[in-house]
Parts: structure tokens; C-alpha cells; sequence
């Protein structure tokens, strides 16, 4: 019936000459012939359907520039679609396209085009993926990759320091699956670090540790964060030493339904190996990546990259590479530079530019990073490291492939640098605050009128939080005043002093500030923590003011904004069988004046320049669209939040 209706509308727009049609929501499985007769066609609508597939004729409706296609089943375009010179708009949201793939369909029509009409002279499946073991330190991680790859168990097997990466192949359902294995080394102190060389299109496993009481629940929020719902394998090691060793599966596999199966093995005895590899092999099978078709061209490109001899490039150079082997577009190399990226062929981050050299060996790059953050004398002198010292750090070694010259040293701190592992404290000197002294140093600090700020961190608490924390305001620190776990700061515009602790184990960072400044600088630092945690997904923060009378119990800020919103004048809090005033508790965050607001806007921005202020003249009024109180009881510090983020995303 739906059909018969989609041929009455083509008939009828044929008979008056009609230039948009639509043929949406006609639950149609396939394209009427008679369609591609419309050559008047600029505007074509076909959302809503079930369509598996274009036919090459949609070629013939050559003067469509608008071309609806989201809902429907969509695995894959035609070449045809390239013919289509006219079009500018194209809408394939809500389907399950893997040829293009969604990142190429992101970059826009052109990149779309480009794609498809290399993959149209010649196409080859991928079938590669990249395999990331994690866990504590000697879980066994290393153990389980020489068995995979068939090599004896050693049972002085050295602790990872840093990460090791190896070939290997195993056979899938109808093909060879060639891989990387990323294994990473488990020490605390490199745990900040992962983050920057876990990746998404992967296949992740999770070795535990039977004779320990193992942080699982850390690991696989850490997978789930940077994994980009990638699968998980769950390994319960050393069966032999602890037969009675195992999780809640059922509660673990529906809080995190990516895990794909729990195996129980024995490096040592080899028990359970050879079914974990087996369940390896079928999910590496499944992964996404694995079957995508590429064009010719981009082999061609990826070849080179790893035959390059050059440890660091330049996006320049990349691209170079690019157009030799015939890959098309800048949204092509940009995909291409993405996927090489997630297969562990390069390092290269989207996020900055260094030098230019941003396409990088992955084992040149983390093996240097690993030897500095792992060298015995920076670890002696708590964190700091001195450039001259990188010459016996970064010495030659018979596993490396790549040398560190001395040219190399300045960029790798300046890496480091944007990846705030570290902060210039001196000439030729930075610190790495991971490695800093454990013990809080005394220090005076008058808590009368301190205004106060908890974050909890409700299931999963990054350990790189504080790290960066602290290098992305150490301009602020007040006379040397940092610890592993805290910092004290003073603002050089402000009357007003900051302590910052983070609690581990209870998953919080507590906020102090004190000073006639104290509401702008608990905003500022508020809104750093905000930028760090857009970078996490599905991060769970509960932002909580303390009570000014009863510091240890505290309301959620979005509770309190709700509170006012309803006009609702009091608030008991958990804990306390006292009412508060809810405009008195949010008066002590929220700016009384907009002068304050604009200061810290302008210092936000001046933040982001790297200048002291940024003298920008704006109100909060232009700039917000606010009202100078908002709820009544100040300005809304979430609106001022959003908006500085949106701006900085920009």
C-alpha cells in the first residue's frame, strides 16, 4: 500500500512539474523506478523508510541539492552519490552506515564524495584492530601476551615500565586479523598518563590479579571513559595461586554491558589460555574497525607511515604522504589520520599542534614520556627534572627503534607540557607534580569567611584530576606550597587565597578560599575542574556546598538552584535536622555584583590567552542575556560555566 502511495506522489509531481517531493514515512524497503525520472528534482525527501540500499540511477536526478535519508537502514552509498554536483545538503542522520563510515559522513558532503569514488577503483577490508591490556602492576599482563603471541612463560617476567607494543595475527571467522598489542604498565604514577594513549575502536582486556583485592570497577570506568564503548575481556589471573578468585559477573555485566566475558587463567599452568584466546579471536572478529573497506589509497598511506624512518612528522608531511598514495580531500586524511591513530600505526592528537611535528611514532613517543615519568633520579628530587638530565634518560637503548637526540628533548617536554604531566618551574627545569612529596607541608590559613566547595566524584575518580590541576594553575602556587594530593594558590589580581585537596579514596576534591576576592577565585577554579571533566565521558560530579556553620555535611548546588527556581525559601539538609536559608547558601558561590561576574569572565579568558586579563568590555548582561540576579540570590554561576565552555570548545 505504501508503495502504490509513493507512485500516486511520483506520478502527481510529474504531471505538475514539482521540484521537492517527499516520499517520507512511506515505510518503503525500495526506490520506484519511476522516481528517477524526476530529473526537475532539487529537493528529495526520504526519511523515515526502510531502505537498505540507494540504487546508482539517484545519479539521474543530477539538479538535487537537498537529499533526506536519516531513519532509514542504510549500511552503505552508492558511488553515484559523487555525480550529484548540486547537492549541499544531506541528512544520513539515524542510520548504520559503515561504507561511508560515520567520521568521513562528519567532514560533509565533499569528504563523502571523495571517499566514495576511491573506494569505487578499488576496496580492501581492513582487518586490523588494536588490542589494549590493562590492570595493576604485575596482574600478568605481560605473561598473557607472550602466550598469545606462543613465546615461554617466564616466571621472572620484569614489571612493564611504560608500555610494550608487539605484532601479532590470529585467525578470525573467514580471515587473518592482524593486531597490535598495547601492554600497558600498571604503576599508580602512570596511571594519569593512560588516558592520553587509550583509544577508542579497540578491544580492551582487563587483566586482574587473583591473589590481590583488585580496583575492577576503577579499570572498566577508565575503559568506558576513553574506550568509546569499546569491548572488554575480563581476565581473572592466577587461578593456580587462588582457586576461589572471582567477581559479581552478573552485577558487573549490567552496570557495564560492553564486557564481553570473564575468563579464569593461569599463565604458569597455562589454564584457561587457550579458551580466552579463542573468545579473543571471535570478538576481534566483531570489532567494528575490522570491517571496514578502505580504499586502495589509504593502505598505500598507511604503508608508508610504517615504513617511515622518521619518528615525529608534520601534519604537512602527513599529507604529503597522503596525496602520493592518492587519498583525496582533507576530510579523507583526517579520517585516515584518526583510524591510524586508534590502530596504534601513529600518536597524533587533534586537540594541539606542536611544532607542526603532531604525527608521531606510538613506541618513540610513550617510551620517552615512561622513561621520565619512571626515572629514579626525577623521583628523588620529587618530581622535578632538569633538561640536562634527559640525556641519561632518554640514552640509547637496544630495544629502541628510534634514537632521542638532543634536538628531540625540548619537544618532548613541550609534549608532556600539553598534556599537563608537567609545568616549567625554572630555565631548563619543570615539574612533574605526580611525582611530588606525598606529606601535606604546614602552612598558615585563616578559614574564618573561607568560602567552600566538595566535589564528589560519584563512581569513578580520574586520577589524572589533580596532576593537571595543578600544572594548569601553578602560576598561582603560593610559595611553593604543592603536595601530591593538594596546592595552595594565591591569584596575583585577586585578594584571595585557595587550598585544594583531593581525597582518593573518598573520591572528592575539597575547595577553600578566603580572602574580600574569594567568590571570583572559587569560580575560576571551579570552572577549571569543569573543563577537565567535559573531557570524561559519562563522569558523574555532585558539586556541594558545605553548610557555614557544620562544614562536614553539604547540599548539591543543582539541588539548591532547583530550590530556588521553585521559589522554596528553606532546605534541611541530609544530616542535620536544621533549616537553611537556600538564598543565604547559594549567596555564599553566587556573585552579588555584575562586576565580579565580568572580572572573572575576563580573567577566564585572559586564562585561555595566556594573558592577565582579557579587557574585553563585555557585560554579563550582552553576554549572557542574564539579568543581573538570577533566582534572586546572584548570578547563576552555571549559565556563566556554559557559556565559557562553549566558547572554549569554538
Amino acid at each position: 500500500m505504501a508503495y502504490e502511495e509513493a507512485l500516486r506522489l511520483i506520478e502527481e509531481a510529474k504531471e505538475t512539474g514539482e521540484t521537492v517531493l517527499s516520499l517520507s514515512f512511506q515505510e518503503l524497503t525500495k526506490l520506484p523506478s519511476e522516481l528517477f525520472q524526476l530529473t526537475n528534482l532539487t529537493s528529495l525527501y526520504l526519511g523515515g523508510n526502510q531502505l537498505t540500499s540507494l540504487p546508482p540511477e539517484i545519479a539521474q536526478l543530477t539538479k538535487l541539492a537537498t537529499l533526506y535519508l536519516f531513519k532509514n537502514r542504510l549500511t552503505s552509498l552508492p558511488p553515484e552519490i559523487g555525480q550529484l554536483t548540486k547537492l549541499t545538503n544531506l541528512d544520513l542522520r539515524y542510520n548504520q552506515l559503515t561504507s561511508p563510515p560515520p567520521e568521513i559522513v562528519g567532514h560533509g558532503i565533499e569528504a563523502i564524495c571523495n571517499y566514495l569514488a576511491d573506494l569505487h577503483k578499488e576496496k580492501k577490508e581492513l582487518a586490523e584492530a588494536k588490542v589494549i591490556l590493562v590492570g595493576e602492576g604485575a596482574s600478568g599482563k605481560t605473561s598473557l601476551t607472550r602466550l598469545l603471541r606462543n613465546e615461554p612463560f617466564n616466571k621472572n617476567e620484569p614489571m612493564t615500565h611504560g608500555i610494550r607494543i608487539k605484532p601479532w595475527k590470529t585467525a578470525g571467522q573467514d580471515r587473518e586479523i592482524r593486531c597490535k598489542l598495547w601492554d600497558f604498565g600498571g604503576q599508580e604514577i602512570m596511571h594519569a598518563t593512560h588516558q592520553f594513549f587509550l583509544s577508542r575502536r579497540s578491544l580492551y582486556v582487563l587483566v586482574l590479579d587473583g591473589r590481590k583485592d583488585e580496583r575492577t570497577e576503577h579499570w572498566l570506568r577508565c575503559i568506558e571513559t576513553f574506550g568509546g564503548g569499546s569491548p572488554v575481556l575480563v581476565v581473572l589471573n592466577k587461578r593456580d595461586v587462588n582457586s576461589g578468585f572471582d567477581l559479581n559477573r552478573p552485577f558487573l555485566h549490567k552496570k557495564y554491558p560492553f564486557i564481553k566475558g570473564f575468563f579464569r587463567t593461569s599463565c604458569h599452568t597455562e589454564q584457561g589460555v587457550e579458551a580466552f584466546t579463542q573468545a579473543l579471536c571471535e570478538e576481534l572478529d566483531k570489532v567494528p574497525l575490522t570491517r571496514n573497506l578502505w580504499p586502495a589509497s589509504w593502505f598505500r598511506a598507511k604503508e608508508k607511515l610504517e615504513a617511515m624512518n622518521e619518528p615525529r612528522i608534520s601534519y604537512a608531511a602527513f599529507e604529503g604522504f597522503c596525496l602520493q598514495a592518492g587519498v583525496q580531500g582533507e576530510g579523507s586524511r583526517t579520517v585516515l589520520a584518526e583510524f591510524l591513530h586508534d590502530l596504534g600505526v601513529i600518536i597524533h592528537f587533534t586537540d594541539f599542534e606542536l611544532n607542526d611535528n603532531h604525527v608521531l611514532d606510538p613506541k618513540w613517543v610513550t617510551g620517552a614520556v615512561y622513561r621520565i615519568i619512571n626515572a629514579p633520579l626525577v623521583a628523588e628530587r620529587k618530581g622535578l627534572l632538569r633538561l640536562n638530565d634527559l640525556k641519561e634518560i632518554l640514552a640509547q637503548q637496544e630495544e629502541d627503534e628510534h634514537r632521542y637526540y638532543p634536538a628531540d628533548h625540548v619537544y618532548i617536554i613541550e609534549l608532556m607540557k600539553k598534556f599537563e604531566l608537567c609545568y616549567e618551574v625554572a630555565k631548563n627545569e619543570v615539574l612533574i607534580p605526580d611525582l611530588l612529596a606525598v606529606s601535606e607541608p604546614p602552612f598558615p590559613f585563616e578559614e574564618q569567611g573561607t568560602l567552600r566547595l566538595v566535589l564528589y566524584y560519584e563512581d569513578f575518580f580520574p586520577p589524572s584530576i589533580m596532576p593537571r590541576f595543578i600544572v594548569k594553575r601553578h602560576q598561582e602556587i603560593k610559595d611553593e606550597l604543592r603536595w601530591r594530593s593538594g596546592v595552595v594558590l594565591k591569584h596575583h589580581l585577586l585578594d584571595a587565597v585557595a587550598v585544594v585537596r583531593a581525597d582518593n579514596e573518598a573520591r572528592r576534591i575539597q575547595i577553600m578560599v578566603n580572602g574580600s576576592e574569594r567568590k571570583v577565585f572559587l569560580a575560576l577554579i571551579w570552572l577549571t575542574f569543569r573543563e577537565f571533566q567535559t573531557g570524561f565521558e559519562g563522569l558523574k560530579v555532585s558539586e556541594r556546598i558545605p553548610l557555614p556553620d557544620n562544614p562536614t555535611v553539604s547540599v548539591a548546588y543543582e539541588t539548591l538552584l532547583n530550590y530556588a527556581e521553585q521559589k522554596m525559601k528553606k532546605i534541611i539538609p541530609e544530616g542535620t535536622d536544621k533549616a537553611y536559608s537556600v538564598r543565604e547558601l547559594l549567596a555564599g558561590v553566587h556573585f552579588d555584583s555584575q562586576s565580579e561576574g565580568e572580572k572573572m569572565v575576563a580573567l577566564a579568558e585572559g586564562d585561555r590567552k595566556g594573558g592577565a586579563m582579557n579587557q574585553t568590555g563585555s557585560t554579563l548582561n550582552t553576554v549572557f542575556k542574564l539579568e543581573p540576579s538570577v533566582f534572586g540570590v546572584g548570578i547563576n554561576l552555571n549559565a556563566v560555566f556554559d557559556f565559557l565552555l562553549r566558547k572554549e570548545q569554538k
